[in-house]
């Protein structure tokens, strides 16, 4: 990773973890075409920087392009579980490496909520032993979902942060997203992050 972003990451990572009490729920504002890069910005944060553990749920692309990312730039993988809505949309083959769940398809995002629950699985990956849940560009739910269903698994997320005792929940969205959904995630979120801001800073 260039110089640059890791500096990125670093500011990212110390303004995220900078509150008292880190059982919280942040939304990450960036642009459409900076989607990819955010995301792997703050896994390289969470997994390398932080030695944290959690889930990165997909909307996007399929887990294997994060993963590819992820390996490109050294970031180990044993402590992040991949939740995939995408890839029985897609039409790719299926990558299963151990560390991931397909839901089928973006129209069953209420599955989600089941898997990180269940207890049948790694007891390291149990709700109350992660320390963070990353949700993909949640604007593109909007593509296949109701407002009104995005709205409930908003709510819903938040419920299941604020239900745990230290986890971290972020969501990414582009800043070009349906004005409605904006205006609920701000009434639901903690904060909302500028990741322009920390490439500002960067830039001076």
């Amino acid at each position: 990773m260039r110089e640059k972003d890791l500096s990125v990451v670093k500011e990212l990572m110390d303004h995220v973890y900078s509150r008292e009490n880190t059982n919280a729920f942040v939304i990450v504002e960036t642009s459409f075409t900076q989607i990819a890069k955010t995301n792997l910005l703050l896994l390289k944060g969470f997994l390398d920087l932080n030695n944290k553990k959690g889930y990165f749920v997909v909307l996007d692309r399929p887990h294997q392009y994060m993963s590819y990312l992820l390996n490109m730039h050294d970031v180990t993988q044993e402590n992040i579980h991949y939740i995939d809505t995408v890839s029985d949309m897609s039409g790719e083959e299926k990558v299963d490496e151990g560390n991931v769940d397909f839901i089928t398809g973006p129209y069953h995002i209420d599955d989600l909520f089941g898997i990180i629950d269940r207890d049948d699985q790694n007891e390291v990956l149990l709700k109350d032993k992660i320390d963070f849940i990353l949700v993909d560009n949640i604007s593109s739910m909007l593509n296949y979902n109701t407002m009104g269903k995005v709205e409930e698994f908003v709510r819903s997320f938040k419920r299941l942060i604020k239900g745990s005792k230290n986890l971290m929940g972020c969501m990414v969205i582009d800043s070009e997203s349906y004005p409605e959904l904006n205006r609920l995630i701000d009434e639901e979120s903690d904060e909302r992050i500028f990741l322009e801001d920390f490439m500002e800073v960067e830039k001076r």
